[in-house]
């Protein structure tokens, strides 16, 4: 028997109903995380730029083939490396 067995069946609604909002929450919550990632995946999506392949944000690419900052290969990308570490 736990300790909440000897709960009210209006107090085991009200628990349901708690874990059904959690859940719903935490996977509202994830759904945002993921959409994050995948809009900083895009920000730092590779292209290729004098036969390398770098990181469009990093290097600051044009689009025109120029790159505003010294070009980050992307295999380099610090930020790409941050979403990948398995370290909290």
């Amino acid at each position: 028997m736990s300790r909440w067995d000897d709960l009210s069946a209006g107090a085991h609604q009200m628990l349901e109903d708690f874990d059904e909002l959690a859940l719903a929450e935490i996977a509202a919550g994830a759904a945002s995380s993921a959409a994050a990632f995948r809009r900083v995946r895009d920000l730092h999506r590779p292209v290729e730029h004098r036969g390398q392949t770098i990181c469009a944000e990093c290097s600051a690419y044009d689009g025109d083939g120029s790159c505003d900052n010294s070009p980050v290969t992307h295999d380099q990308c610090s930020t790409l490396r941050a979403l990948s570490s398995k370290e909290g």
